[in-house]
C-alpha cells in the first residue's frame, strides 16, 4: 500500500470516527465540550487552509482516477455475424484490468472523503442549533450556562421572563418592514417640509409688510 493510499485511508478512517461520534446520543455536556473543540480548531486560519489543501487535493484525484477508470474491458472472444474482431482486443490483459480495479478503489476512497467533508459540518451546524436552544432553555430556567461559544451564546430573556425562539426568516421579515416604514417616514417628513415652504411662500404673497417688516427686524 502506497503512502498516499495510507494517508487517504487514515483521512477517511477519522471522518467516520468523528461522524460516527456526532451522531451518538451523548449527554449535553459531552456534546458541548465537542463541538467546542470542533470550534475552535475550525476557527483557525491554518486548520482552515489546511482543509482547503486536502479537499482541492482529494477532488483531484477523485477526477483522475474516475477518468482513468473509465475504459471498456472485453473479458471473453466473441464474434458477431458479418463482423471482426481484433483478437488483441478481444480480451483486456490482466495489468489493465488490475489497473481499472484500482482506479475505482481510489474513486470510491476519495469520493467518500468528500462526502464525509460535506456531512461533518451539516451535522455540527445541527448539533450547533441544538446546544444553542439548550443554553436558552437552561437560560430560562436559571441554571448556569457554561463554556459558550460565541454562535451558541444564548439571547437575553425579556423583562417578563418569557423568551420566544423566534426564526431568522421572522427577523428578516421583520427588518424588512422596518427599512419600509423608515422610508415611509423620510416620504412623510420630506411632503411636511415642502407644504411648510409652500404656506410660508404663499402667506408672504398674501402680506407683503408682514415680510418686510420681518425682513427688517432680522436685518436689525
Amino acid at each position: 500500500m502506497s503512502l498516499y493510499l495510507s494517508t487517504l485511508f487514515a483521512l477517511l478512517t477519522l471522518e467516520m470516527a468523528i461522524l460516527f461520534l456526532v451522531v451518538l446520543p451523548l449527554p449535553f455536556r459531552v456534546r458541548r465540550n465537542f463541538y467546542s473543540l470542533y470550534y475552535r480548531w475550525t476557527s483557525n486560519r491554518k486548520v482552515q487552509t489546511t482543509i482547503y489543501i486536502f479537499a482541492g487535493l482529494v477532488s483531484i484525484l477523485f477526477v483522475d482516477s474516475w477518468r482513468r477508470a473509465q475504459f471498456k474491458v472485453h473479458l471473453h472472444h466473441y464474434q458477431r455475424q458479418g463482423e471482426d474482431v481484433d483478437d488483441n482486443s478481444a480480451v483486456t490483459p490482466t495489468q489493465a484490468l488490475a489497473s481499472r480495479a484500482y482506479n475505482q478503489r481510489n474513486t470510491y476512497i476519495s469520493g467518500f472523503i468528500l462526502y464525509f467533508l460535506v456531512c461533518i459540518p451539516a451535522v455540527f451546524t445541527i448539533i450547533r442549533r441544538l446546544i444553542k436552544y439548550q443554553n436558552l432553555i437552561n437560560n430560562l430556567e436559571g441554571k448556569p450556562v457554561k463554556d459558550t461559544t460565541p454562535d451558541t451564546q444564548p439571547t437575553a430573556p425579556s423583562k417578563k421572563g418569557s423568551a420566544s425562539i423566534v426564526d431568522d426568516r421572522e427577523i428578516d421579515h421583520l427588518k424588512h418592514d422596518l427599512e419600509k416604514k423608515e422610508v415611509n417616514l423620510k416620504a412623510v417628513q420630506k411632503q411636511v417640509k415642502n407644504l411648510e415652504s409652500y404656506f410660508d411662500q404663499q402667506n408672504d404673497q398674501k402680506n407683503p409688510n408682514t415680510a418686510a417688516t420681518a425682513g427688517g427686524k432680522k436685518d436689525l
